[in-house]
């Protein structure tokens, strides 16, 4: 299986596991790309980013969720969650060194893979 295709799995498989999910209950920044934007705004960090990638992936707003992981890692290059995220976006825009990223995250932090996974439940 091509790697683009193997990445289309793996998101389909986290939106179907998604469901609705509460983020803001489980102390994540923002439950909404709007929301993130209004924190991003005012304090641009971490966990905002993140949050705001991992939701324009679930959208399949690739391109954002790219940016998004990369102003993530420009804070902190050593994240797991976030090179796993824009090397699963990478994969799923055709870009087969996201692989090398996600392989990155895992020798990170080896249950980054559930930790993606389990995010928005």
């Amino acid at each position: 299986m091509r790697a683009p295709a193997i990445a289309f799995v793996l998101l389909a498989t986290l939106l179907t596991a998604l469901g609705g999910a509460h983020a803001e209950s489980r102390g994540v920044p923002c439950a909404t790309i709007e929301a993130c934007d209004a924190v991003i705004r005012t304090d641009p960090g971490l966990a905002a980013y993140e949050r705001r990638g991992y939701l324009h992936l679930m959208r399949s707003d690739i391109d954002n969720a790219i940016a998004d992981f990369s102003a993530a890692i420009a804070i902190d290059a050593s994240r797991a969650f976030s090179l796993y995220g824009r090397g699963m976006a990478r994969l799923i825009s055709g870009d087969a060194a996201g692989q090398n990223e996600m392989e990155a995250a895992i020798m990170l932090q080896r249950d980054i893979a559930e930790e993606f996974k389990a995010y928005a439940k």
